[in-house]
């Protein structure tokens, strides 16, 4: 991205949306590159045009934008996000850095809207610093104020109304001001995301109600008036602010139209929290040493960032196509924060070679940051230095706390950042050291989960040691050809529940090293009980870790650069993990940091003790700001101990205040966090629309890093090599489908997915703990003890038009008879597993109205028993990623295996039970199992209430 390009035009004409650098032109290392482009209202297409020449009459208003963020398609809609306001957070090597303060969200739908959103934006930028102020304040993305409740909004800056360039010795705008000086309030309720403040989106934020003075319309507005169509253009009403009132109907009852509007309000929240940070010509996805390849190359920026923190490259791909490459600007999320500090030393120090010499060293102690180092009269020399922090989040296994844990099939680990600590010069002078000290955080790369449910919940492992091994060899593997040596530090308890995940992971470490470890060295290991080594709230305790690892520590140095030129690189990585990689891990890592600097400053001739100089308050506000961030990132709230990071100190306060924040973070993890993630997937383009579909269905979505597949795939596997005993026995097929809790029943809520096998002589229904890859029962049933198949509609709820199509709710109910071949085992974990068959009967004796259907009336009830399956969705938001429709429906897939089970009864020649039927004749029928009108029939009011109930809270 070339230095030039400081703003662009965005205007609405006649003929599509332009956006247009000033000037005729724009070079970018001697390559010319397009600058104006038009985005077509009907299509949303991007096409290149010359510099646009129409008349002011015959476009709309023109609004200056400092970048787009990307290009948002929903379904049929289209929004065009631009950057209208940044802050300037640091300078590196001369180049300026800044985080997003605001964004336009502007609807290209017509000349009409987009032209009223772009006038709304500018009315926006030319409000008072009170007003953009207050906006800001309740726009925060995790703590928006509600009616009647008190809300921390303490730790979120407040957006510029205009660009605001901050000097390098002051603070700038921390994330997070001292919280023992911040008289914080907390809490934080359902009311607030259901808010009918409009974020700049009043048609969709205000539907079911009446706007009256459209003067408090804020920006971008957006009405759809014609819901009936999923198709049609978004289209604005200035008189008519809901989807009800347009319609006189509820709105439309695709559920991506019904949550469009939240969705739109969490991606402006997300992109406003200053969490967003670029820079026009400096790389910030890639640490110091790695500079020199977009200094060296003539590419645009956007093909030379590590796209592991490339947050935007989805919502920037219709650019990217249209090789529209000036308008990419690559965004980070993480953080950037500079603080430039002088230290006193003596008059006749000089700076100690890379041997680590000791020569011309002398005793310095730190005066503070520049401007409070200019206000002393100490008749000493100073020496300016500047430190820049920058926490760059991986979109590998991307998310939210509770909903992403471990690691997913790739090797990618959940909170996986990595954090780089630079010591400079102020003036840029190459013959000057510039140092470099790279860390990492992220979970413990195995399968676990916890449940959002509980204050303290229990680590849960999931899947086979092989499956778990695999991925854990991956994760450091990946992370060896990228940093070199690896040295762990874990910092879970080794008692209560974390201590059970703590083992695994030493588990997991000594068989990866007795395989050979990584290229033929070991993976260091270092368990450290923090909450135990520290407690009382002695978190200074944390130097014992350092010193324990100092040998470590040496040997992988850092990186320093001089005259653009590596002259000594980092050999290894510290990965440092506790249970969230938030609060303990912040504390972890702020004093391996800590013990860069000493080293550093060190090697430039000046010995001193961070941890002893009151005057470093400024270092760790910066470790504490960079913590709140990663934090609110991941759960919604600042860091827990930030009191201690900022101040060295820890009282009851600071406990109280943690407390606060605990609570903000359990109401977050069972409510808000899943619609949240549903946009971050979908923002980052690995799911599709259908997880919006999915959502309003379960209130939840599913991982999009585990291959659903393969877990079912295995499960099928696990299942043969238990069940099967026989060996004579041939396996023709295995299928995972769900099934009623309770035998001879259809409807017992929930359903279990359980694994259907067929063999040629017995079908096998078979329990499966998915957590653990064990079968918990299974029941045998002998194909010849099968007297009718019935497929076809199979409607369990109604409380969604998901759960009602008809051509997605399917499944099978397969009649049978006892028979002394069959059986139903239960893996009890003891010698005895047998189940008499006669307890199938003493399980089914609810005998509710669902149990009996149609065709099955009559049949004696204690000769006669039914196993009943229904078809999972073959497709879903990440499969539909990879491919754009599903080759075969649900109803064609159940009749399939129908025929399969019919084909095996046939080729082993069983007997038919019922004597009058004819030879050759089918035992398959295609009929209803719960149709439609009696899933309507026999559901209760309680059931709608419940639903009703938790969609009013989570969605």
């Amino acid at each position: 991205m070339p230095a030039l390009l400081r703003k662009l035009v965005i205007f609405a004409a006649v003929d599509g949306l332009i956006l247009q650098f000033p000037g005729n032109g724009l070079r970018h290392n001697g390559n010319s590159e397009t600058s104006s482009i038009r985005i077509d209202y009907k299509t949303g297409r991007i096409s290149s045009i010359p510099a646009y020449p129409a008349d002011q009459d015959e476009r709309g208003p023109g609004l200056e934008a400092f970048g787009l963020v990307g290009l948002l398609n929903v379904a049929s809609y289209s929004f065009l996000i631009s950057i209208t306001q940044r802050q300037q957070v640091a300078q590196i090597q001369g180049k300026p850095v800044y985080t997003i303060s605001n964004v336009a969200v502007i609807p290209i739908s017509s000349q009409e809207d987009a032209s009223r959103a772009i006038s709304q934006a500018k009315e926006q930028l030319l409000q008072g610093d009170d007003e953009q102020d207050e906006t800001a304040s309740e726009e925060s993305l995790s703590d928006v104020e509600t009616e009647g409740e008190e809300v921390d909004i303490s730790s979120v800056p407040s957006s510029p109304v205009r660009e605001t360039y901050h000097a390098r010795g002051h603070s700038v705008s921390s994330i997070a001001e001292d919280v023992i000086g911040k008289k914080a309030r907390f809490g934080r309720f359902a009311a607030n995301w259901l808010s009918r403040k409009t974020l700049g989106l009043p048609g969709f934020g205000t539907v079911g109600q009446n706007t009256e003075d459209p003067s408090k319309v804020s920006n971008q507005s957006i009405e759809l008036t014609d819901v009936n169509k999923i198709n049609t253009e978004a289209t604005t009403a200035e008189g008519d602010t809901s989807l009800q009132k347009t319609t006189g109907q509820p709105s439309s009852a695709d559920p991506t139209v019904e949550l469009l509007p939240k969705l739109l309000r969490y991606t402006k929240l997300l992109f406003t929290s200053s969490n967003f940070f670029f820079a026009y010509d400096y790389d910030l996805t890639r640490h110091i040493a790695g500079q020199r390849l977009a200094l060296n190359s003539h590419l645009p920026l956007h093909k030379i960032v590590d796209e592991l923190y490339f947050w935007n490259k989805h919502l920037m791909a219709p650019f990217i196509t249209a090789d529209a490459h000036s308008f990419v600007l690559p965004l980070m999320q993480g953080f950037v924060g500079q603080r430039e500090f002088t230290v006193a030393t003596a008059p006749d120090h000089q700076p100690t070679r890379l041997d680590n010499s000791t020569q011309g060293s002398s005793e310095g102690r730190i005066l503070g940051e520049k401007h409070e180092a200019q206000a002393s009269g100490a008749d000493v020399n100073k020496r300016n230095f500047l430190l820049t922090l920058i926490s760059r989040r991986s979109v590998k296994r991307p998310g939210l706390r509770y909903l992403r844990r471990g690691v997913d099939d790739e090797g990618n680990t959940a909170n996986n950042v990595e954090t780089e600590q630079i010591l400079s010069v102020p003036d840029r002078d190459s013959a000057h050291n510039i140092y470099s000290y790279l860390q990492v955080r992220g979970s413990i790369p195995l399968y676990f989960s916890q449940s959002p449910y509980a204050f303290k919940p229990v680590p849960v492992l999931h899947h086979s040691t092989e499956t778990n091994q695999f991925a854990f060899d991956r994760h450091f593997r990946a992370l060896s050809q990228k940093y070199g040596k690896i040295q762990a530090v874990s910092l879970i308890d080794k008692h209560a529940s974390e201590k059970k995940l703590g083992e695994q992971y030493e588990k997991y470490a000594q068989a990866l090293n007795k395989s050979g470890g990584i290229e033929g060295a070991p993976l260091g290991l270092e368990w450290f009980d923090f909450h135990n080594e520290c407690r009382g709230m002695k978190f200074e305790n944390v130097n014992r870790l350092i010193n324990s690892l100092e040998n470590t520590l040496n040997e992988y140095g850092d990186t320093i650069v001089r005259n653009d030129t590596v002259v000594r690189g980092q050999t290894g990585i510290i990965r440092t993990n506790c249970m969230d990689c938030l609060d303990r891990t912040g504390v972890a890592q702020c004093a391996f940091g800590q013990w860069a600097l000493e080293r550093e400053l060190k090697q430039e001739g000046i010995e001193i003790d961070l941890s002893g100089d009151s005057s470093t308050q400024w270092f760790n506000t910066l470790w504490a700001d960079n913590g709140d961030a990663i934090s609110k990132q991941y759960s919604s709230t600042a860091a827990l101990k930030g009191d201690y990071t900022r101040t060295r100190k820890r009282d009851y306060r600071g406990a109280l205040n943690d407390l606060g924040l605990t609570l903000t973070r359990y109401f977050n993890n069972i409510v808000s966090d899943y619609f949240s993630q549903a946009c971050i997937d979908y923002l980052l383009g690995n799911v599709s629309t259908q997880v919006f579909k999915e959502f309003a269905t379960e209130m939840q979505t599913a991982d999009p890093g585990i291959s659903v597949q393969k877990l079912r795939q295995n499960a099928i596997d696990t299942s043969c090599r238990i069940v099967i005993s026989e060996q004579s026995e041939e396996f023709l097929g295995g299928w995972t489908m769900l099934t009623p809790r309770q035998p001879n029943t259809l409807r017992t809520l929930p359903f279990e997915e359980a694994v259907l096998l067929l063999t040629d002589a017995a079908i096998y229904s078979c329990r499966f703990d998915w957590n653990t890859d064990k079968v918990l029962s299974f029941e045998r049933i002998d194909l010849r003890s099968v007297t009718r198949i019935n497929y076809g509609t199979y409607i369990t709820s109604i409380l969604t038009d998901t759960q009602t199509d008809k051509r997605g709710n399917v499944g099978l109910v397969i009649e049978h008879r006892e028979g002394d071949t069959n059986a139903l085992r239960v893996n009890t974990r003891s010698l005895q597993s047998n189940v008499d068959t006669k307890t199938l009967d003493s399980n089914a004796t609810s005998n509710n109205e669902w149990d009996m259907y149609s065709w099955f009336k009559g049949a004696p009830r204690s000769k006669t028993q039914f196993i009943a399956f229904k078809a999972l969705p073959l497709s879903n938001s990440v499969t539909q990623t990879r491919r754009s429709s599903t080759t075969v429906s649900e109803i064609d897939w159940v009749r399939a295996i129908c025929e399969e089970i019919e084909r095996a009864m046939k080729a082993g020649e069983a007997p038919r039970p019922d004597s009058d039927d004819h030879e050759g004749s089918s035992i398959i029928e295609a009929s209803d199992i719960i149709s439609l009108e009696d899933a309507k029939a026999r559901t209760g009011i309680l059931e709608h209430l419940v639903y009703d109930i938790k969609k009013l809270v989570w969605a």
